[in-house]
């Protein structure tokens, strides 16, 4: 029986489904009765009514909010994630129909909520226990660096998201910026309907004080809410959009918090639930001897939350307002900035404009996609594509609950549906939305260069639009100065160094051979210093390294990288991104959905020869290995591989100059030793990052294998690869990688992965062999690494399939 948390009762209380099951019911009945008078003698497969039944109900079940609050039963984000394995079980058949019945006879019956919900989690769990899971499409979910998004679900809250999203803006955070009010609140299409409501609030105005009536002195929070509120309904009620206070009823499911002030259209207004995909803008009230930099972190973890569930949403408007002083925001992808500071008594024009503007924006003005489109509740977007060398618009269709998102503000957004061509029965397709940076080569030139050179185990391009917009469009017209400089970074056990400031650079001579203590010790050269950014790296030396020690000894060439690829940000006062679709193919199943040990060494072994392939054949390093980027395919319609890479935004080919991008490569979790300390990226810092994946996914996904009798550790050393500056976590997993520190992680595998532990000892000795202590440098023959590793893994499968024979 499938159990239900207490919080997960209340979330599913609050969000009834009410009459939406009710138009399927008499559907469901008929199918019941189809199913009892075949009596299972229909050897072609169940009705189809049933069939059709069934998928109705699982769009509408993944339409409620509850299944962007229920987290999920097989390790993705939400139920709303397993509701899309199933439906794309009910395409391909791939199913026992009975195991549907107990939902349906609950549905039509009909039965409470929590019993559905509940019979929902059982299907779940018994489904992906019983049954080959899908191709489901690839997943491109990464974090460049240690931003906000490496908080999982449970640690959304304000104490733990605030200092990651202040790492996240604080170079890149700008104050009083020129034209900012004019761009947005002046010569509007509603400009003139604005001067007669200014025109209309005289009323509530006095003049000979100058100030506005009903707002006392020292006002408290809960005054000006209603005084607010009070403007709104005296002069604001027939507007499409409204300011609401989220009170006593929070905002949002799994990120659930209050909110002063915010606004939504008035269609999307519920009294039973306010939900992060419905609002628009965000508003916080301090008073006046309250103004802190920390009121501008809890508007960015509320604009982080309106990210994350609108993934496509472009920028969010934002305000503040400090007793009487009110700054208005915007936050887009490389950051926020504001207007100038106001006093609302002072300025009542101005006040009034925008007090009307956050409610009578278009789309468009609100930052709302509108290259999406939707048409018979269908989500639709054309791009270029090509087909037989000619390139022809082409229409698509899109599942609307998205495969991966990106949890940040400051990041690529990227954000991934299934696709189909419109009008085709079958999901085939992977469209990818990402915010890249202008400085780096589009990811489909990549791809395609890489299709070219003859490079195996990579997606396939099947269309591609180069710009939607980007960060310098929409920011056109305004005058941007240096970025604010934040005073203090807020109290965190777990701050890290912001993805928008440049790294430390360090030589690996520096590295090679220190003791974690040793290199604790050591400064940091600072990497964005004018004359580091503007010299270009030498060319790597080549040393003849001879070790006397007998185990692990290194007889081979190293090659060494100086410096750092990284450079300042002395060009531009903001970094520019450019909003960019591709669609790929084949679709994939993210390897850390993997249901079997074998599924996970074949798909691990198969991307670690794509990343070969990419390497050697194609000049391409892709420089962030992640689960994320890592699919497990159907080797038969993926030319034999049983996993593939996938995600080319951060690749950079062989021979080019440094792209200027102004941020690490990678994603934080699996980053190399050396790619912390800020050494530039080479081929061995991936395939040191293949290996933490196999260890991350055994230790932290290979629990959903494990018996009930196993006790899955409390807290996991994992923790430390994403908790504390780069320095840290370089230090951690240094020490990690000694036979201790590694023996300490397998230790943390479930039993039924204990095959996997000699390949992972197998793997460890063969990149980090004694050098006068812990080696981490790169071997000039890439072979020395990538053969013996892939050996390795055919070893450790060859002795699997006999165990299962």
């Amino acid at each position: 029986m499938a159990r239900l948390t207490s919080k997960e009762m209340l979330a599913i209380e609050k969000s009834p489904l009410g009459d939406s099951l009710s138009m399927i019911r008499e559907t469901l009945r008929k199918a019941e009765a189809s199913l009892e008078a075949d009596d299972g003698n229909n050897e072609s497969g169940p009705p189809r009514l049933f069939l059709a039944a069934i998928n109705t109900l699982f769009h509408i079940l993944s339409c409620s909010d509850v299944s962007f609050t229920l987290a999920s039963r097989t390790g993705r984000d939400f139920i709303a994630s397993d509701l899309i394995v199933l439906r794309m079980r009910l395409y391909r058949g791939e199913f026992e129909h009975d195991l549907f019945r107990p939902l349906t006879q609950l549905v039509v019956t009909p039965a409470s909520d929590i019993d559905i919900w509940t019979a929902i989690i059982a299907l779940i769990r018994t489904i992906s226990h019983a049954t080959p899971p899908p191709s489901l499409p690839l997943s491109f979910d990464t974090s460049t660096t240690h931003s906000s998004a490496s908080q999982p679900g449970s640690e959304n809250t304000c104490r733990k998201i605030e200092p990651r999203v202040f790492e996240e803006v604080r170079h890149c955070t700008h104050r009083a910026v020129g034209g900012f009010h004019e761009k947005y609140f002046e010569g509007r299409p509603w400009s003139r309907r604005a001067s007669r409501i200014y025109k209309a609030s005289q009323d509530f105005y006095d003049k000979d004080k100058g100030r506005w009536k009903g707002l006392p002195t020292g006002a408290t929070e809960d005054d000006v809410c209603k005084w607010w509120l009070g403007l709104q309904c005296d002069l604001l009620d027939k507007e499409r959009a409204a300011y609401l206070r989220s009170s006593n009823k929070r905002v949002g499911g799994e990120a659930q918090r209050h909110l002063d002030l915010f606004v939504k259209t008035k269609a999307a207004i519920n009294d039973e639930k306010h939900a992060w995909k419905d609002v628009l803008v965000v508003g916080e009230l301090k008073k006046a001897d309250q103004m802190n930099e920390g009121l501008w972190l809890q508007v960015g973890g509320a604009v982080r939350h309106v990210f994350t569930y609108q993934p496509t949403r472009l920028f969010v408007h934002a305000f503040t307002l400090t007793g009487t002083e009110m700054e208005t925001w915007v936050f887009d992808r490389s950051g926020p900035f504001s207007g100038a500071m106001f006093d609302i008594h002072n300025e009542p024009e101005k006040f009034i404009q925008v007090l009307c503007g956050y409610l009578m924006m278009n789309d468009e003005e609100y930052g709302v996609d509108t290259f999406l489109k939707q048409k018979d509740h269908k989500l639709f977007v054309t791009i270029p594509t090509n087909t037989s060398d000619k390139t022809r618009r082409q229409k698509f269709e899109l599942y609307p609950v998205p495969i991966a998102i990106q949890r940040a503000i400051v990041c690529r957004g990227t954000s991934c549906f299934m696709a189909k061509a419109a009008g085709a029965n079958e999901f085939d397709t992977v469209m990818k939305f990402s915010w890249t940076s202008s400085l780096r080569k589009p990811e489909a030139d990549l791809l395609n260069k890489a299709c070219e050179r003859g490079v195996k185990g990579i997606a396939r391009v099947v269309g591609y639009q180069e710009e939607i917009t980007s960060i310098k469009e929409l920011r056109a017209s305004l005058a941007f100065a240096a970025p604010y400089k934040l005073r203090g970074t807020p109290h965190s056990n777990d701050t890290s160094f912001s993805q928008s400031q440049p790294p430390a650079s360090q030589s690996s001579s520096d590295i090679h051979g220190l003791s974690p203590l040793r290199s604790a010790s050591r400064k940091r050269r600072c990497s964005d210093s004018a004359s580091h950014a503007k010299k270009r790296l030498r060319p790597s030396s080549q040393l003849a390294v001879e070790s006397k020690h007998n185990e692990g000894s290194i007889t081979y060439a190293i090659h060494e990288p100086e410096g750092t690829s990284l450079v300042g940000r002395e060009e531009l006062p903001f970094e520019n991104r450019i909003l960019r679709v591709l669609a790929i193919s084949p679709p994939g199943q993210p390897v850390s959905q993997f249901k079997s040990i074998v599924d996970l060494i074949e798909a691990m072994r198969d991307a670690i020869k794509a990343h070969r392939s990419l390497f050697i054949d194609g000049k391409i390093l892709h420089r962030d290995i992640s689960e994320n980027n890592i699919i497990i395919t159907d080797p038969n319609k993926a030319g034999g591989f049983h996993g593939m890479l996938i995600d080319l935004d951060l690749a950079k080919e062989d021979g080019k100059e440094p792209s200027r991008a102004h941020r690490r490569t990678g994603t934080l979790e699996f980053m190399a030793i050396e790619v912390l300390f800020g050494i530039a990226h080479t081929y061995r810092h991936d395939v040191e990052a293949f290996f933490y994946v196999l260890l991350w996914l055994c230790a932290r996904r290979g629990w959903a294998m494990s018996t009930k009798s196993e006790q899955r550790p409390e807290k996991s050393m994992l923790t430390r690869w994403y908790s504390g500056t780069y320095e840290q976590i370089g230090q951690n997993k240094r020490s990690d990688m000694d036979k201790f520190g590694l023996n300490m992680i397998l230790n943390e595998f479930p039993s039924a992965f204990d095959m996997v532990r000699p390949l992972c000892r197998k793997i460890r000795d063969i990149l980090f062999p004694h050098k006068d202590g812990l080696f981490t440098g790169t071997p000039s023959d890439p072979d020395i690494l990538y053969v013996p590793i892939i050996e390795a893994y055919d070893d450790t499968l060859i002795r699997l399939k006999k165990i299962v024979g």
